[in-house]
């Protein structure tokens, strides 16, 4: 399942996840947060969501273009 499907499912609309993830301290907008269906989540916005023991989401940095052998990152979700 696609990161942005896994928001929809854990927080329900587009405004709800705008105002949990703003841009510049200010809310997206649920228009643009629309958008991330075809243009995919950002990459901040998929890093936080693996931090988050509240959504069930690991971060792939294979997703976002980067080689993850040239990374030294722990890929495993925190522990709640």
């Amino acid at each position: 399942m696609r990161l942005y499907e896994i928001l929809k499912e854990q927080i329900g609309s587009n405004a709800e996840i705008g105002r949990l993830f703003p841009s510049k301290g200010r809310a997206r907008t649920g228009q643009a947060v629309g958008k991330w269906r075809a243009q995919g989540v950002p990459e901040d916005i998929a890093l936080l969501c693996h931090l988050s023991p509240k959504i069930p989401y690991t971060y792939n940095p294979a997703d976002y273009g980067r080689n993850p052998e040239n990374l030294s990152l722990v890929l495993t979700k925190p522990a709640c």
